[in-house]
């Protein structure tokens, strides 16, 4: 568990580095949902093409009525160009309390465990 806890912590640094660089370049849509109403539990799923790379994105209703129909779109990346994330994607994210929150769950049990 608290490997998936700096799994999710990294993910959150790693979007606001990004988005504290803020580089933001076009990224051709491939692909996006059918229907931005019916995405279900799961959300809907994009793929943007970006410097020779596809990238698949998840996102809720909101990015794909921005995105639907669209040929383009900006997105920010790294300095490597081989990240993207959506303009707001870092604002929206709660990878920070989640990560925060597993992990000291984690403790928790860990701890009862070596108490008993």
């Amino acid at each position: 568990m608290l490997i998936i806890t700096i799994i999710i912590l990294n993910n959150g640094i790693v979007k606001k580095r990004i988005t504290e660089e803020n580089n933001v370049v076009s990224a051709k849509v491939i692909e996006t949902p059918m229907d931005c109403d019916n995405l279900g539990r799961r959300r809907g799923y994009y793929k943007l093409q970006y410097n020779g790379q596809v990238f698949v994105k998840k996102g809720n209703r909101l990015i794909c009525e921005t995105l639907y129909g669209k040929q383009e779109v900006n997105v920010l990346t790294n300095a490597q160009m081989d990240k993207l994330i959506f303009l707001n994607e870092y604002d929206e994210s709660n990878d920070f309390l989640y990560g925060i929150l597993l992990g000291l769950f984690g403790l928790a049990i860990t701890y009862k465990g070596w108490k008993k």
